[in-house]
């Protein structure tokens, strides 16, 4: 099995639940069996950030899973995405804010069955409504569930998200999300640091990851331009992950892409590059 000095981690899906990250390398849709396949790779965790959109039942036997195999659970969204999707973190509307508080409670629950501490937060803008004034409306929203989030342990974890991958968001630019976090003030709201976003709406990887380091919980790997597996497109990985390394980051490195071919051996191939670029970090 190999060590790995990075703590990695697979995906169950993160656009659909049809589409986990080695669906052909494992030959299945099980869950269970791609967290096997996680496990017997040295990994330490599996993302299964469509959780809140899967039965109870199926929650509940993938975090007993993923206890047995000693793998942590990656992200959880807070919401379906048509939901999360919605202006509701954009609005101090107070029926829109118990929408809120009832998706948190929701979540809270659904990463206990899971084991999982962090929590993905994502929400839309409302385009009639100046912009600067809706963060606003974020920050406070957050502060309103932040106590509640941290009692249960747990960590919401806000995201930009590039206009290519879903437009009219709230936050677009890291810039942007490390200041809602800083406003929030709260150790139970961080960033989650995704390479492909990032670098489409801001660019200077190196330079971004320095400026929000204080606030990342989650770091999330996805070349560009295609948003496919690390390598195979314009952003330097091993200078990334040498900078996460030499930090001592110990949180997950998600890796949140699809693939340049639907394949057992590109996926094989993508195994072998992250090995060999790992060792040398």
């Amino acid at each position: 099995m190999t060590t790995w000095k990075l703590r990695y981690a697979s995906h169950l899906g993160y656009r659909s639940s049809d589409t986990p990250l080695f669906l052909h390398s494992v030959g299945s849709l099980d869950p269970l069996r791609h967290i096997e396949f996680a496990a017997g790779l040295g990994f330490a965790g599996v993302q299964y950030a469509l959780a809140r959109t899967r039965t109870v039942d199926e929650q509940r036997l993938v975090g007993d899973a993923l206890r047995r195999a000693g793998l942590e659970a990656g992200c959880v969204l807070y919401a379906p995405l048509h939901m999360a999707v919605q202006p509701l973190w954009a609005s101090a509307d107070p029926a829109e804010r118990d929408t809120i508080a009832d998706e948190i409670d929701q979540a809270i629950e659904c990463a206990r069955r899971v084991g999982s501490r962090h929590i993905a937060v994502i929400g839309g803008a409302n385009p009639r409504a100046p912009l600067a004034w809706q963060q606003v409306a974020l920050v406070e929203n957050l502060r309103r569930v932040a106590e509640r989030v941290e009692r249960a342990g747990m960590v919401l974890c806000l995201e930009s998200i590039s206009r290519r991958s879903l437009p009219n968001m709230l936050l677009h630019h890291i810039g942007e999300a490390y200041t809602v976090v800083k406003s929030v003030g709260s150790p139970a709201v961080r960033l989650i640091f995704d390479t492909s976003h990032v670098q489409i709406m801001d660019g200077d990887i190196l330079a971004n990851l320095d400026a929000c380091w204080d606030a990342v919980a989650v770091v999330q790997l996805a070349d560009n331009p295609g948003r496919l597996e690390p390598g195979t497109g314009e952003l330097n990985f091993p200078n990334i992950l040498r900078a996460l390394a030499s930090r001592g980051f110990d949180g997950l490195v998600e890796l949140e892409h699809g693939w340049t071919a639907a394949t057992a051996a590109v996926e094989a191939r993508g195994i072998e590059w992250l090995r060999q670029v790992d060792a040398e970090l």
